[in-house]
């Protein structure tokens, strides 16, 4: 038979967006069940796990432990022709993390804060009571909970039970990347690789572990990922593929640009990171803006158990907050990831020589924000009347 557990809130997830709302509910006093379908907390692992030191200590977690494997403080940007310019800055400006102790290290900052997570709990079914509490049916128990908080993912399937419109999966790109051993990179420095050819709809990522190992994947619209990938490994790495190259495990995952769902609360209940798509439309990237919702998701949500109002009109305010501090930035990177995937590779490699003629890749050191790129766009654009040139650059690139 199984048990029933009564809970302020139920967090279906124990990802980064969902353990940071545990975290932070729980910290202010409810009771607060997550649970998680997979038996072990990070994994499978479906992230590059490059991760922004500013975002880092915005979501309260340290930038140096056993969770972070290297430091990087640059990016070679290389277009179809291999085109390059290189933004940088002097000290480090992200972390390399093994996700799957970066996500048991907020297991664990969860369940001290007094969180309880529940593994193997695959949900069945949700739905709401007549005296308005919802019933969570689980695989290892059923949970009795005052508010629910969504955070399963990219795949909408809780989401839907819901009634809240959700992502739309036919949109959703395929992403494949491999941990290489015996390569010769330089470990400061990560390579994103654009090309509509090999990857339509977002790059290819080279991230340095070390001066001997890296993560290298991409991610596309359409099939053939797993070809796609190993054509550009031993297009990056030539013959040391063949010579002295191991390959480790593969990770697979989907990748969201199409940015947010159209509401991400209701009656007694919040939707979070990837489920949300609360994720950078340009890179792909969500962790870091997930889990900045995600904290307004719990300090809103635990707020709304103790003044006992979690109606939809009391819950807006998660929306309505973490909107006013990421919308406007989703909303600009959106455009240009509209901009971007209608434009060729020819186009691409115009866009490249014109950054690197008028040294715009300098704005962009200066300048540097892996987390907003909205905001990073915006004030290239400002500085030095650069608009002009952008909108000449962007009709060449448009026509090619």
């Amino acid at each position: 038979m199984d048990i029933m557990e009564e809970a302020d809130i139920a967090i279906v997830g124990a990802g980064p967006s969902g353990l940071i709302s545990a975290r932070e509910a729980s910290l202010r006093g409810v009771k607060v069940i997550v649970l998680e379908e997979h038996s072990e907390i990070g994994l499978p692992c479906h992230c590059a796990g490059l991760l922004s030191i500013k975002g880092l200590r915005e979501i309260r977690v340290p930038c140096d432990g056993p969770h972070v494997l290297n430091r990087v403080r640059g990016a070679h940007f290389i277009s179809p022709s291999k085109l390059s310019f290189t933004v940088e800055r002097k000290e480090p400006i992200a972390c390399v993390v093994n996700r799957q102790a970066f996500d048991k290290l907020l297991a664990e900052q969860a369940s001290k804060s007094g969180a309880l997570i529940r593994l193997s709990s695959r949900v069945k079914s949700v739905e709401r009571s007549c005296e308005g509490r919802w019933i969570i049916n689980a695989d290892s128990c059923i949970v009795k909970a005052k508010i629910l908080i969504v955070a399963e993912g990219a795949v909408p399937r809780v989401l839907r039970m819901t009634g809240l419109r959700t992502l739309d999966i036919s949109r959703l790109l395929s992403g494949l990347q491999v941990d290489l051993e015996g390569v010769s990179l330089d470990p400061d420095y990560v390579e994103v690789h654009f090309s509509n050819t090999l990857s339509p709809g977002l790059f290819a990522w080279v991230i340095p572990l070390n001066e001997e190992a890296a993560r290298v994947g991409l991610a596309c619209k359409g099939s053939n990922v797993r070809t796609r990938l190993l054509k550009f490994v031993r297009r990056r790495f030539g013959d040391a593929v063949d010579d002295k190259v191991k390959f480790h495990r593969f990770y697979s995952g989907l990748v969201i640009t199409q940015g947010p769902i159209k509401r991400t609360y209701g009656d007694a209940m919040l939707v979070v990171g990837d489920a949300a798509g609360q994720v950078k439309p340009l890179s792909g990237g969500g962790v870091i803006l997930g889990g900045i919702c995600a904290s307004i998701a719990g300090r809103i949500a635990s707020k709304a158990v103790i003044e006992g109002d979690i109606s939809k009109g009391s819950l807006k305010v998660y929306e309505d907050t973490w909107r006013g501090i990421v919308g406007g930035d989703l909303r600009i990177a959106l455009f240009a990831r509209r901009i971007l995937d209608r434009v060729s590779d020819r186009g691409l490699d115009k866009i490249f020589s014109a950054i690197i003629k008028e040294g715009i890749y300098r704005d962009f050191s200066e300048e540097a924000d892996m987390d907003f790129h909205g905001k990073l766009l915006t004030r290239v654009i400002k500085r030095r009347g650069n608009l002009r040139l952008f909108l000449t650059l962007l009709k060449a690139a448009m026509l090619s």
